[in-house]
């Protein structure tokens, strides 16, 4: 796709320029926008005055948030954590940047860092850019996945934190609110007016309350596989869009699964295989590889995970179940618990995984199979 030509008649991009390079409707638009939630629902307060570390620490933090979710790209990303160019120290008034420079030249990310919670919110943002620039090889991204990509890796800084460094976290989160607030309010205000006049002039914030929308939704996701793809320059919006909504009309859905019985405490077996057959019901749904498996070996597998007492079936307020999730402790460190199956068919991935969290020891360390072999290479 190529990049906003100049108008010869007007001098500037317009809304309807806008939305011709990134292929978007303004019904599209306004579905996505009618999801935003509410601001004021939002924390109000600003972060606080903590001073923290240093730039060049709050870059490697980003970094390591990035490969926990995007192991896949370690490589690329401790590249650019290596040897992507930073100036750290750009005038105050400089507005944060990273350039996509020529071909066989690193990224250059420029800002003036202070050591406030925006600050470091505003390194993971360049981070998430430079990496994409990085794997993207000089191909156009639209405003709006670049912005995904940015956004993206702020969130997963602040998640990051809350596990690994939680003196950071609880300002780092304070700022990521306070400017939610900014974007799903007075930005979402001016996109619905923009959308208007398709002729009025282009500003670079109508691109942030979609990313901001589309960077959590996917980060919410079961997976990041559409999350590494817009690292790598793909896919177009119009096909992201797509593949999000049939996800979500998927949860959409409902919970069609009848309420859980109460437990029978005089009868262990029947509580086990009522445990099992919830599993098998919620995997039918949800596919990926487990349904394909032979009955004995998917049997044999969550029989060995409930006697070891590391299966575990999530019931949702309705009293019916929403998910289960089969994990291992690591033979060397207690504390981290390998995931090794979360199966919520009907979207609720992220409550699955805070039920989970709540019957592990405070120290838990929650990790997808493969992400720990991975980090050990940096």
């Amino acid at each position: 796709m190529a990049s906003f030509q100049p108008k010869p008649d007007s001098g500037y991009y317009t809304v309807a320029d806008w939305l011709e390079l990134h292929g978007l409707e303004v019904p599209v638009a306004r579905e996505w926008l009618s999801s935003v939630s509410d601001p004021e629902s939002a924390a109000q307060s600003r972060s606080s005055a903590q001073v923290l570390p240093s730039a060049e620490e709050i870059w490697s933090l980003a970094s390591r948030a990035l490969v926990e979710i995007l192991p896949e790209i370690l490589e690329d990303i401790v590249f650019i954590r290596d040897l992507c160019e930073r100036d750290w120290d750009a005038p105050a008034d400089a507005v944060p940047c990273t350039l996509d420079r020529v071909e066989h030249h690193t990224p250059l990310v420029s800002m003036c860092y202070q050591r406030t919670p925006e600050d470091a919110l505003c390194v993971a943002h360049e981070f998430g850019h430079a990496v994409q620039y990085h794997l993207a090889r000089g191909c156009f991204i639209s405003p709006i996945l670049r912005e995904v990509a940015a956004f993206a890796a702020e969130k997963a800084l602040i998640d990051f934190t809350h596990r690994e460094r939680p003196d950071l976290y609880g300002s780092l989160r304070a700022a990521w609110e306070a400017d939610s607030c900014v974007i799903f309010g007075r930005d979402v205000e001016k996109l619905h007016e923009a959308l208007t006049d398709p002729t009025a002039p282009y500003a670079y914030r109508m691109n942030y309350p979609l990313a901001r929308l589309l960077a959590e939704e996917l980060l919410n996701a079961s997976d990041f596989g559409d999350l590494g793809k817009i690292y790598r320059g793909g896919p177009s919006l119009p096909v992201l869009l797509s593949a999000m909504k049939d996800r979500r009309g998927a949860a959409i859905e409902g919970n069609y699964l009848p309420q859980v019985p109460d437990a029978d405490a005089s009868s262990a077996a029947m509580n086990s295989y009522q445990s099992l057959g919830m599993m098998a019901l919620l995997d039918i749904d949800y596919l990926a590889g487990e349904p394909e498996k032979n009955i004995g070996e998917y049997y044999a597998s969550r029989v060995a995970h409930m006697h070891e007492q590391t299966a575990f079936v999530a019931i949702g307020s309705e009293g019916k179940p929403i998910g289960y999730a089969n994990w291992e402790v690591d033979k060397n460190d207690a504390r981290l618990i390998r995931l090794k199956r979360l199966s919520a068919p009907f979207g609720n991935d992220l409550e699955v995984r805070e039920k989970l969290l709540a019957r592990l020891p405070e120290n838990a360390k929650l990790v997808t199979c493969d992400t720990q072999e991975k980090q050990v290479t940096w």
